[in-house]
């Protein structure tokens, strides 16, 4: 697989929250971190353990646990506005 298809493949995984909480500037530059090996597939807590299950499989690898040092998980939240 070419590193720009493998990038683009690691980012489709990851949730495009662009949080920062990977210890990246967004999505697209931790996915550019990890197809380079220079971040691991666990620092994504938006993504949780599915994205890493995810990652794990694309990329030949275990999955592991998320790093704490990156935070924990959270489901998803919607925010509901009245106008009223």
């Amino acid at each position: 697989m070419k590193e720009n298809a493998l990038v683009e493949e690691i980012d489709s995984i990851l949730p495009q929250t662009q949080c920062r909480r990977c210890g990246y500037s967004g999505c697209l530059p931790y996915a550019e971190a990890i197809a380079e090996g220079r971040a691991d597939i666990n620092q994504c807590p938006p993504g949780g353990d599915d994205g890493i299950r995810r990652l794990a499989v694309l990329l030949g690898k275990r999955p592991v646990p998320l790093n704490p040092v990156h935070g924990s998980y959270q489901p998803c939240t919607v925010a509901m506005i009245d106008e009223e």
